[in-house]
């Protein structure tokens, strides 16, 4: 039996809470490790639950019909899985997999409705829709109209931005992201990537440092 734990609480989306609320929260919540390359859902379950990752990094992707794996985003710690389904009954229309060790904290959508009765805490979930549905809109129109290259380092640049720590010479990706990851967040090859990659090493905007990219310029010019 999974041991509840007081992990939930800790998040920055329930900082409005006062203490004896946020402790009403630990009896909602009930953690678990996920190892490097174990699911925590796979397309299809029953989207029955909210996911929070207290640490860790957490791929989404999706298999499509012909068996092409897509890779839609690196979620890390702070981000919430699932919100999208909490006023419906739905199955999970991706799956999510853990890119290295990974504690979650889950949640019955049941009763992580009564925590949205809170005023800012609804904001907040708002908001993290908000930016996903930004963020998802524009790696649409990245694989569209961009050559490999160019997706390649908006992916990384996008990436920066969440997962990123500034550096004197740059930002530095606090993930480890192989080739065959950014082949597909970019949508492309992973040939192609490795491509790409060598070109933007050459031009100076990026490099590799440790297994982990830095970016040294986030325009393209």
């Amino acid at each position: 039996m999974t041991k509840s734990v007081p992990c939930m609480k800790d998040l920055d989306l329930f900082s409005p809470l006062n203490e004896v609320e946020k402790q009403n929260i630990t009896r909602l919540a009930q953690g678990k490790m996920y190892k490097k390359g174990e699911f925590i859902f796979r397309d299809g379950d029953p989207a029955d639950t909210i996911f929070l990752i207290c640490t860790g990094n957490v791929l989404l992707q999706k298999n499509s019909s012909e068996g092409k794996q897509i890779s839609i985003d690196i979620l890390t710690e702070g981000a919430i899985i699932g919100e999208n389904t909490i006023f419906e009954n739905l199955t999970y229309k991706f799956e999510a997999l853990a890119l290295e060790d990974s504690y979650i904290c889950r949640c019955f959508k049941s009763d992580f409705v009564e925590l949205l009765k809170n005023p800012e805490i609804s904001i907040k979930m708002m908001k993290s829709l908000s930016e996903k549905v930004n963020n998802y809109t524009d790696s649409i129109v990245t694989n569209a109209f961009y050559d490999v290259k160019s997706r390649v380092f908006r992916t990384l640049v996008k990436l920066s931005k969440n997962h990123g720590q500034s550096k004197n010479n740059g930002i530095l990706l606090e993930i480890f992201l192989s080739h065959e990851d950014l082949a597909h967040l970019s949508n492309a090859s992973r040939v192609m990537v490795t491509k790409s990659i060598a070109t933007l090493r050459n031009e100076g905007k990026i490099s590799i440092k440790e297994r982990r990219y830095m970016i040294h310029s986030t325009s393209e010019e």
